[in-house]
């Protein structure tokens, strides 16, 4: 077998290529570790990535709204619920339904939830995405 230094230079520029495929595939849950924390990421988010993540208290009730962006150019589907938490960590409420939503490539969407009652202090948000 005879290397060359064009079959040289076509492997390692398919090489870089693969790499760089893989890097945008594999892109983080969240933007920050701050945001990674309030999230629950069941298998892998396939491109989908936490970009903001906003939560107050309105009328004595957790108010969140998270931005979530899809990095690929492939359509996905998230299924999101929230998991809201009292002082003590423990789940308040009997638990939401996964909530479907369509992301179209590089689209971004807000998710919003609210808690049951006063007595949530925290969240979390469990995610799970797949191919459309």
């Amino acid at each position: 077998m005879k290397f060359t230094l064009k079959r040289i230079a076509l492997c390692a520029s398919l090489a870089l290529i693969g790499a760089a495929a893989q890097a945008q595939q594999d892109a983080p849950a969240a933007a920050s570790a701050g945001i990674a924390s309030k999230m629950i990421v069941r298998g892998e988010l396939q491109g989908l990535q936490a970009i903001d993540l906003r939560s107050q208290r309105r009328n004595d009730v957790l108010v969140v709204q998270a931005e979530v962006m899809n990095m690929d150019t492939r359509d996905l589907r998230l299924y999101y619920r929230f998991r809201w938490l009292d002082a003590n960590g423990f789940q308040v409420g009997d638990g939401e339904v996964w909530k479907p939503l369509v992301f179209l490539g590089k689209q971004s969407q807000m998710i919003k939830g609210t808690a049951y009652g006063p007595q949530a202090t925290d969240f979390r948000i469990e995610m799970s995405a797949e191919p459309r």
